[in-house]
């Protein structure tokens, strides 16, 4: 998307209002991260019992060689850890989002995704990118939904539905009409956001323990 095009605040508030459905998936991770901090903080605590243990009957090369290689194990667990959570992560946001496909829920989504695109493209023209599956829910009443919530924003514009679609778990893609410019709102970019606010935010509460 064009950086130049995009209102920094908008921009800002539509990345912190990631979906409900994103959010409740990240705080089930966090439960399994703190029993993974705890079992990481005992691990590291016996290899520090076994290094010292050890150092007492080798020279002082040698316990280094040592604290070298059971930090290096250590490290690796850490990011296989991290890495066994975001793969967790991953498959639980896909079941969660299969489940509400079509429903009522969902189609409050679609509305909350496109208001949130068109008002950041700031654009009079727009073209919306829908699943096929999903074209039956891009009534004319959805589009004035739509409207009438970008209208409370003092905004307006001319909302279309692509005869083209996307092949996507849900969600839309949001267009110029010349193309140019646009906004990927489908859920896999949604969690391909929250994926790397996670990676780090694991990264932060594992590796630091050691």
């Amino acid at each position: 998307m064009n950086e130049k095009h995009t209102n920094p605040e908008i921009t800002k508030k539509i990345e912190e209002n990631t979906e409900k459905l994103i959010k409740e998936i990240v705080a089930e991770q966090k439960k399994s991260i703190d029993a993974i901090k705890k079992e990481t903080a005992t691990k590291i605590q016996n290899v520090k019992e076994k290094i010292v243990e050890r150092s007492k009957a080798k020279a002082d090369s040698e316990f280094m060689k040592e604290k070298a290689k059971y930090e290096l194990e250590l490290k690796l667990k850490i990011t296989k850890y991290r890495d066994d959570l975001v793969a967790g992560f991953i498959d639980k946001a896909k079941e969660k989002l299969k489940s509400v496909a079509g429903t009522v829920e969902y189609k409050k989504n679609l509305e909350k995704l496109a208001v949130e695109a068109v008002f950041s493209l700031k654009q009079p023209e727009i073209i919306v990118y829908c699943r096929e599956d999903d074209k039956k829910i891009f009534t004319n009443q959805f589009f004035e939904k739509v409207a009438k919530q970008l209208k409370e924003h003092k905004f307006d514009a001319k909302i279309s539905l692509s005869s083209e679609y996307i092949t996507s778990m849900g969600g839309i893609i949001v267009k110029t009409a010349d193309g140019k410019i646009s906004i990927d709102n489908t859920y896999e970019k949604r969690i391909e956001r929250s994926l790397s606010n996670l990676k780090r935010e694991l990264s932060l509460l594992l590796i630091e323990e050691g």
